[in-house]
């Protein structure tokens, strides 16, 4: 078994499995590479997804406190506002009666009959 001496050999043996051994681990740092490139991008659309549903909420809390804000007004202006039993005021009570009473003294409307179905 000359040739398993040959230190020549297993030189070029020990060559060819280096070369091989380096061969496998670049392409592991390939495949690694790829995959934290995939993560990358799944995270940064994730962020961007983040942002997107902060700026949602953002608007919708600002919606929300536009509507309580008006309706709060609303409210106290319906409070505020007189109520049946208030008294007219001077001027508009008498513009009514007045109107009113034109239209009882008159007895009729000045307007052609309507249909025999319409109550008058």
């Amino acid at each position: 078994m000359p040739f398993l001496a040959s230190w020549r050999l297993w030189a070029l043996l020990a060559a060819l499995l280096a070369a091989i051994g380096a061969f496998a681990y670049v392409r592991h740092l390939q495949a690694e590479n790829g995959r934290q490139r995939a993560a990358l991008a799944a995270a940064t659309q994730q962020a961007a997804n983040n942002a997107e549903a902060v700026r949602q909420v953002d608007h919708y809390e600002h919606t929300q406190t536009i509507i309580r804000e008006r309706a709060s007004d609303a409210v106290q202006a319906v409070q505020a506002a007189p109520d049946a039993s208030a008294p007219l005021p001077e001027g508009l009570r008498a513009a009514w009666a007045s109107g009113i009473a034109s239209v009882r003294g008159n007895g009729s409307s000045g307007l052609p009959d309507g249909p025999a179905d319409v109550p008058r």
